[in-house]
């Protein structure tokens, strides 16, 4: 097996590690996907373990558009860092290196130059860097990496074993990198999804494969916050009439049983009752997907679906001026017909009159392209208002 051109096993008897501290690294970098800030307990080891005062992974560099991604241990200075993305980026000599080769500065820039250089004297001798080994990852569409290694000038230069250890990683962190980025991408539609139920007003819940909730949206936390018709017990949903929380646990039980079914997956609905009187809730359950691959208590099992028809999935006025040219006072008068109110209801609340109310209405059915109130409320429930921000 050969590791960028390099034998293993002899990159590992170079590297000095022992098996246990091998493993311990590996183990630090695939767990370290999973971290809020990935890999900071990984960086703080590496960084002990090359009597680095430094150890960083730029994620992403800087640009005119967006700061720079970064993760690092050592010793935090803000202050310092910040100019790095504001200023120095654009004149540092350590980027863009061959991707997957371990190098030193001194390969990269005469050490003469780089001492004389601005970044040195007015950036990195501030944060006590003077020696600098690195690596680049990210080619051909892949993650973009690049992981760069300090040391003071009280210390001695990267050696062999050093750069063993940093190459011997490197398919690792590379995998490690890849798999994150495929998380943040799920992460990334799925907040989207839940985003638009959110701006569409549908709570939704997603149970394991005990009935107990593992997550909810937003919009679903508010209507069981409210304990009216459905609420938490235990763990898991409830419905406040006896016959109706029956129904409601066994289309639970069959949707949670339907997953592993090969079946198609089972979708079911019914109302809930509030007993406060309003408006009673939509609720429909089914099977969540199957994941091909993994099995736990905590995969998602089913999904509850819950609809109050109370809460309008309702734009706010800049969206309405937007996309249909209204006035502000148009789209006023458009947001109260949304609730449900008259015309007349409508101009007495706003304190117009009733002629000036209908001259509004009469402007917003030529800019919407509707001839009818029923007709304004359905474009404004349906279109595409409710899902903009």
């Amino acid at each position: 097996m050969d590791i960028i051109g390099i034998d293993a096993e002899d990159l590992f008897l170079k590297s000095g590690l022992t098996l246990v501290n091998y493993d311990r690294l590996v183990r630090m970098i695939y767990e370290g996907t999973a971290e809020a800030t990935p890999w900071s307990g990984f960086l703080e080891v590496l960084r002990g373990m090359l009597d680095a005062n430094y150890v960083t992974m730029i994620l992403r560099p800087p640009s005119p558009e967006h700061s720079w991604q970064v993760v690092f241990a050592g010793e935090a200075k803000p202050e310092i860092a910040e100019t790095y993305n504001s200023f120095f980026y654009v004149v540092d000599p350590f980027v863009n290196l061959p991707v997957g080769r371990v190098m030193t500065i001194e390969e990269v820039v005469n050490e003469e130059e780089w001492l004389r250089s601005a970044i040195y004297q007015e950036f990195l001798s501030l944060l006590e860097v003077r020696y600098y080994l690195g690596v680049d990852l990210g080619d051909g569409g892949e993650p973009f990496c690049r992981l760069r290694i300090s040391r003071a000038e009280r210390s001695l230069n990267f050696g062999d074993a050093e750069r063993a250890i940093c190459q011997i990683l490197l398919p690792h962190i590379r995998c490690a990198v890849r798999l994150r980025n495929q998380v943040d991408v799920t992460e990334s539609e799925r907040q989207f999804y839940a985003g638009t139920l959110e701006r569409l007003s549908v709570g939704a819940v997603i149970l394991d494969k005990r009935g107990k909730i593992l997550r909810s949206n937003g919009a679903a936390t508010e209507i069981l916050r409210e304990r009216d018709g459905l609420s938490i017990a235990n763990g898991g949903l409830h419905a406040a009439l006896g016959s109706e929380n029956r129904e409601l646990q066994t289309m639970i039980e069959h949707a949670i049983r339907g997953e592993t079914s090969p079946r198609p997956h089972l979708v079911s609905g019914m109302s809930l009752t509030r007993p406060s009187g309003r408006q009673n809730l939509g609720i429909v359950v089914k099977a969540a997907p199957m994941t091909a691959w993994s099995e736990s208590a905590e995969s998602p099992a089913g999904v509850v679906i819950i609809r109050d028809v109370e809460q309008k999935s309702v734009a706010s006025q800049a969206v309405l001026k937007r996309l249909y040219g209204l006035t502000p006072a148009e789209a006023t008068l458009a947001l109260k017909l949304l609730e449900g109110m008259t015309v007349d209801e409508a101009s007495e609340q706003l304190h117009i009159s009733r002629n000036t109310a209908r001259c509004q209405l009469r402007a917003i059915f030529d800019k919407t392209g509707v001839a009818r109130q029923s007709e304004l409320v359905r474009l404004l429930l349906s279109g595409v208002a409710p899902l903009v921000h």
